[in-house]
């Protein structure tokens, strides 16, 4: 092991173990990093204490005015804290690390899982015991049953309520609490020209309205909402400026306070004004970052291209010799230390799926320019080396790979790769445009992004997903589809398995496709499996059509509405359409590997070789091959997909697209289409521990197969057969985004 790897390993040890980790390219980013993991997750609930009065006040207004008055409030009771050290401005919680969270989404789960929030498995939370008691007295009581899962449990029943968040194959759980999520806003717009041209565009369009026009009722409350907002917005600047003032008042170090009179004026421009700077421009970039992670309650609020939208800002500054690349890299630093504070607060059951705190943050860097030339720019490198600096969980750092990328900025890339953090992540913008082209547009059908938008705008958001700056709204990772787990259904006609962890165990969890003994060709159980893919997928639907025409009517989102193209002049709210493009909810395929080494299993040793029955595979399956070893051990020798081996390769291609064309043609309620994608990172260890027994050999309750990835330690002809069982897929079929891990171990290099 090399002595970087050494170091990395040690570092890791550290933060999990909750000790600080100085770590930075100065003293500076060095304490506010160490001032970082110094702290611990914690719950803020100024927000809830604000909505709750709100709501208690506004009981009778329309929906949204209620919505929009809280919105406001939020902004003005947020925390004007300064800290020592720091150059950027501005915190979502009174403590680092904290979680101002939704309360009007999660009181139905939190009433109960309260009591284990300080001590819970997977990411607890401190909380103190005057905010406790709030919670549990008041603030709780009030929401539980107001709640959009609530809401949503009126429209279906109790049984279809349980297996929608518990049954593990068909899952909205995600959904119902993740409001306000995977976005891009238009970070060019409002920096180039701050919060003040919305506010000035509002109020012209609040003018323009006819009083005797019918449609002006709902967008004078619009609009006035969202002026109110905004105006938050400046109040929010200008107690920041007088926070820094104070601070820069009382400070002795002359080095300090004239820093701190800097950041003062800084903030009676931005981010209510535009940018004159790259360090306005940063400020900006932050500021909005933590205000949607405010309002909304989902993960990954997006940077985008932050190295095309701020290099204008740099160049300028680099020219007026006010900036240097070392001082440019310390912001950035900052910035990414800074995002790490907004935390993800989940249930319990949620946390277990996706564990870890992370709210996805995404950045972008290099690809092409509008014109098809390589976009690369020095602040490319910038972003790439500060995180070796910082070495941050968040953002994640991402490279738009083409054939025109510089192999210096590659070389950077893999030289962050090296340190094994997980950063960056490789995106082929080819495959990137080619489904941005076809996003939310249906069978054969085609988006309302221009090219030139595309490939000005497009960038990945939060796991994998294509987005385009300011033009896109709607969430991104919404129904999950276990087709592990539906598979499995089509072997024992619709039952969960007696040896499982899941509440529908030895139960009918889907529909019955037919009894194992019925199937007396591969084709017909084939068909099965198909049938049940179809069934979850069409049963997610259902219930997500219902979630959008809530969230359109009770949740909105003002600060997402203004950050998005033409919705104030047409007065909707994003969450009712008002972006150029309406996308999600979306199907999410996990477990895609173990699937299609189920089918390729039961292929080979039931209906190919004649080694078993298919009722015998079912019991097996049932009693989690208790007493079948034999036959286990027949279903792992079949061939796996991830070996260029077309027997399975071919049967995962064509499940591959079934998944597609079943999700694509399915009309969402703001009326464009869903998008299929594989990518959940994490979720597989969740919803294997859910599901029972598989065909391909898996015992109950382990971790299914990760993304579009072959089954851990399935691919055992080396990766460049791996990657030839990955190209036979059709990447271009899931507009919503595919993901790939591949894992390769000094010992596989040395072998190969």
């Amino acid at each position: 092991m090399s002595n970087a790897t050494c170091s990395t390993a040690t570092l890791g040890q550290n933060l999990r173990a909750g000790t600080v980790a100085k770590v930075g390219s100065t003293k500076r980013i060095q304490e506010l990093n160490g001032m970082l993991h110094g702290n611990r997750p914690n719950v803020d609930i100024t927000r809830a204490k604000v909505y709750t009065k709100v709501y208690r006040e506004t009981e009778g207004m329309p929906p949204m005015m209620r919505r929009y008055k809280a919105s406001a409030a939020v902004y003005r009771a947020m925390s004007d804290t300064v800290y020592d050290h720091e150059q950027l401005v501005g915190w979502p919680t009174k403590r680092i690390r904290g979680a101002n969270f939704a309360i009007e989404l999660h009181a139905h789960w939190l009433a109960d899982d309260l009591v284990n929030l300080r001590n819970r498995e997977y990411d607890p939370f401190e909380i103190t015991d005057e905010d406790y008691e709030a919670l549990e007295k008041d603030l709780l009581p009030y929401w539980k049953d107001k709640t959009m899962a609530v809401q949503w449990g009126h429209y279906v029943t109790e049984h279809e309520w349980n297996r929608a968040q518990f049954g593990g194959v068909s899952d909205v759980s995600n959904y119902l609490c993740a409001n306000g999520s995977h976005f891009i806003p238009a970070w060019t717009d409002v920096i180039e020209h701050g919060f003040v041209k919305y506010y000035e565009e509002a109020k012209q369009l609040l003018a323009a309205l006819d009083p005797n026009d019918p449609t002006a009722i709902d967008k004078r409350i619009f609009y006035n909402g969202i002026i109110e907002v905004l105006e938050a917005i400046r109040d929010w600047g200008e107690r920041m400026s007088a926070s820094c003032s104070r601070k820069a008042a009382e400070e002795k170090d002359p080095v300090r306070k004239q820093e701190l009179e800097k950041m003062a004026d800084m903030m009676k421009r931005v981010p209510w004004g535009p940018a004159t700077s790259f360090y306005d421009a940063i400020e900006t970039a932050w500021a909005v970052c933590f205000f949607l992670f405010v309002e909304g309650a989902g993960p990954s609020i997006t940077w985008g291209r932050i190295d095309q939208y701020l290099y204008p800002y740099y160049k300028a500054d680099v020219e007026k010799g006010i900036l240097t690349p070392e001082s440019a890299m310390e912001l950035i630093e900052e910035l990414y230390i800074r995002v790490n504070t907004n935390v993800w607060f989940q249930s319990s059951q949620m946390a277990y799926i996706f564990g870890g705190y992370y709210r996805y943050p995404h950045l972008d860097l290099g690809g092409l320019d509008e014109n098809g030339k390589d976009a690369t720019n020095e602040l490319s490198y910038l972003f790439l080396r500060a995180m070796r600096y910082a070495r941050t969980t968040a953002p994640t750092v991402s490279l738009m790979l083409h054939q025109k990328t510089p192999d210096s900025l590659l070389r950077e890339a893999c030289e962050l790769a090296a340190e094994g953090m997980g950063h960056p992540s490789f995106f082929n913008v080819e495959s990137l445009y080619t489904m941005l082209e076809h996003r939310a547009a249906g069978p054969d059908g085609y988006s309302n992004y221009t090219r030139k938008e595309i490939m000005k705008y497009g960038s990945p958001i939060g796991c994998v997903e294509p987005g385009v700056e300011g033009r896109q709204y709607g969430h991104t990772d919404s129904g999950i589809i276990n087709v592990a787990g539906a598979a499995l259904m089509a072997v024992t006609n619709g039952v969960m398995p007696i040896e499982s962890d899941n509440m529908f165990a030895g139960k009918l969890l889907t529909f019955e496709t037919g009894a194992p003994d019925s199937f007396k060709t591969f084709d017909e159980f084939y068909a099965a499996v198909k049938a049940q893919v179809k069934y979850a997928i069409e049963e997610c639907h259902s219930n997500l059509v219902i979630c959008e025409k809530l969230l359109a009517e009770q949740f909105n989102l003002p600060t997402f509405t203004v950050l998005l193209d033409g919705a104030l002049e047409k007065a909707k709210d994003a969450t009712a359409g008002g972006a150029k493009v309406n996308i999600g909810p979306t199907m999410q395929m996990v477990g895609f590997a173990t699937m299609a080494d189920s089918v390729a299993a039961i292929k080979k040793v039931v209906f190919d070789d004649k080694e078993a029955t298919l009722q015998e595979v079912c019991d097996a399956c049932m009693n989690n091959f208790k007493g079948y070893d034999a036959l286990r051990a027949k279903l792992l020798a079949a061939p796996k997909f991830g070996n260029d081996d077309d027997y399975v390769d071919t049967i995962a291609a064509d499940l591959w697209k079934w998944f597609s064309d079943c999700t694509i043609r399915l009309k969402m309620y703001r009326g464009h289409y869903c998008d299929a994608a594989i990518q959940m990172v994490q979720s597989n260890v969740g919803y294997g521990a859910m599901t029972g027994a598989t065909p391909n050999g898996r015992l109950a309750g382990m971790p299914i197969s990760d993304t579009m990835s072959a089954t851990q330690q399935a691919d055992t002809h080396g990766p460049t057969a791996a990657a030839r069982s990955y190209g036979k897929l059709d990447y271009g079929a899931y507009s919503n985004g595919t993901l790939l891990n591949m894992w390769i171990s000094q010992t596989e290099m040395i072998e190969q």
